[in-house]
């Protein structure tokens, strides 16, 4: 009797510790569980909080564009600015927090280049994408002259590519079917196994062009897959590019550093207000205006034009010539004019250089009369110094409230010139190139004004007034929209969000174009190269 009563103590005593194994074990697996969840709670926070940084960035780049531009200028400016760009604190608890695991940033950047126009690194700032060539409005360069093959050439600008490739490209974005003389349209496309159409219009994306004939990731992308500005060890070793020369790094980023699908400046006062439209209808109010940004004679010179155009004859130097008609032409200057406003301005100005050297005539009850009007705006680098940057900055002659699509002589890569040299010759010649590479000024609002607007080519000698004229319709001194990679991080290890955001600043307020993901292309970069601030242990 005894031994059962033990025996049945015994069973019960192993009964229990098996219940309190398995309460051991179920315990140790809910904390473990609930632990994984903690932590996956936390990274996912953490994540989002670094989105978060991110995605702040892109409004505080807003906030900078609608910042006044002597606001932006005093502030550092948009190229080159860590003190406003870098390890921006996001969050409210890291302005107090003592743990580098705490403190949540984000770091603007965009590609730098050096001297030479070669892409070199990063910096912190803003990328102007007029400083990129614009392939929605290539089309309209290569409508210039059908025969020059000019949006054929500006493409072949760019390192590694061919003419089938460049017809291609171009025959991809015109609307016809015609394939070109080295290109492909429908008719190759539709027999692809999977079949497609050629895009015929503006492209949505750069990525649209590795639909276009043999263009391949290795071209459109170059080495540096990870989109940080450099190449890598390992992209050096995974990657390349057959048969280019890329000794001097111009294929690193690939066709898509180079190209945009927009660009465009206003064309506005740099306090925002219209410019004067030099074609106004309405004479009196013009001379008004012209007279409060030029002197009297500059805005008297600019009526008269209106009225009587160029002077295209070969006049003599004197005061006064009479001629084989027994008539006496005399010559006068424009600052002793007075008009007779209900003359119509019949004759439009196409270009703000055209009233450069030139004179005109008197225009009295719709004749043309023998008095030539001499010239108001001298062709001499000196006098223009002064003059140009007054017209420039007031006058245009074109009522477009944004200029698409030209190329920033200030901030474009040496490839982009050489192309553009390459498309035209004679208005810009290699020369001028390294000219304009040699002196530029990547801000000029900051450290050279004289360089703010495109004229500064003319006004400094570096080319003639007529290679300034055809060179005009395609460059400018700088853009309105910009583009910038915004990098969401915490100053200790952890997860990191990359945004890459196109800011259009061409309208009334800032507003952002497109937004694309960088994140699973790999951190980019370091805490230390984006930046971190040790702070003093709390107290």
């Amino acid at each position: 009797m005894i031994t059962a009563k033990r025996q049945r103590r015994g069973s019960l005593l192993l009964t229990v510790l098996i219940v309190v194994v398995m309460l051991t074990l179920t315990c140790a697996a809910f904390y473990e569980w609930s632990f994984a969840e903690y932590k996956a709670a936390d990274v996912g926070q953490r994540q989002l909080q670094t989105k978060l940084a991110a995605e702040s960035g892109i409004e505080y780049v807003r906030y900078f564009l609608a910042l006044d531009e002597a606001v932006v200028a005093s502030e550092g400016g948009k190229t080159n600015n860590p003190a406003d760009m870098q390890a921006i604190l996001s969050n409210m608890e890291g302005q107090i927090a003592d743990q580098p695991g705490l403190r949540c940033r984000y770091t603007i950047l965009a590609p730098a280049l050096d001297t030479y126009g070669e892409f070199a690194g990063y910096r912190y700032g803003l990328e102007d994408e007029s400083a990129r060539l614009n392939l929605n409005s290539i089309l309209v360069a290569d409508a210039r002259d059908p025969d020059a093959a000019l949006g054929r050439t500006l493409l072949m600008g760019l390192p590694g590519m061919t003419e089938p490739i460049a017809d291609a490209i171009l025959d991809w974005l015109d609307e016809d079917d015609e394939p070109r003389e080295f290109g492909a349209e429908r008719d190759h496309y539709s027999s692809l196994s999977p079949a497609y159409e050629p895009q015929n219009g503006p492209l949505e994306s750069i990525d649209q062009l590795l639909l276009v004939r043999d263009v391949t990731p290795e071209l459109l992308y170059g080495f540096d897959r990870n989109r940080n500005f450099f190449v890598d060890a390992d992209e050096a070793q995974l990657y390349g590019v057959e048969n280019v020369d890329n000794s001097t790094g111009s294929m690193n980023r690939g066709w898509a550093s180079y190209l945009t699908l927009r660009s465009g400046e206003k064309n506005l006062r740099a306090d925002g207000t219209p410019k004067i439209d030099i074609n106004s209808d309405d004479l009196e109010t013009l001379h008004q205006e012209l007279s409060e940004v030029l002197d009297a004679e500059q805005a008297n010179f600019i009526i008269a034009y209106r009225q009587g155009g160029p002077n295209e004859e070969d006049d003599e130097e004197s005061d006064e010539v009479e001629d084989v008609g027994g008539q006496t032409e005399q010559r006068k200057s424009a600052g002793s004019l007075d008009f007779d406003y209900e003359q119509n301005g019949s004759v439009p100005i196409n270009s703000l250089l055209d009233l450069i050297g030139t004179e005109t005539r008197v225009v009295e009850n719709g004749q043309t009369q023998r008095t030539i009007v001499e010239e108001a705006f001298p062709n001499e680098p000196g006098a223009m110094a002064a003059y140009l940057p007054l017209m420039m900055e007031n006058l245009t002659a074109g009522g477009q409230a944004v200029i698409p699509g030209r190329l920033n002589i200030n901030q474009a890569p040496r490839v982009l010139l050489e192309g553009l040299s390459m498309t035209m010759p004679e208005a810009l010649p290699p020369q001028a190139v390294e000219q304009i590479l040699a002196n530029r000024s990547f801000e000029p609002a900051i450290d050279q004004p004289d360089q703010m607007y495109e004229t500064w080519l003319l006004s400094s000698g570096v080319l003639t007034l007529e290679q300034m004229k055809q060179l005009m319709p395609m460059v400018t001194a700088g853009g309105d929209i910009y583009r910038a990679q915004v990098v969401g991080y915490y100053e200790a290890d952890g997860p990191y969000t990359r945004l890459e955001a196109v800011i259009d600043n061409s309208g009334v307020i800032p507003k952002i174009s497109s937004v694309r993901d960088l994140s699973p292309l790999g951190a980019g970069f370091t805490v230390e190269q984006l930046g971190a601030m040790d702070l003093a242990p709390m107290e």
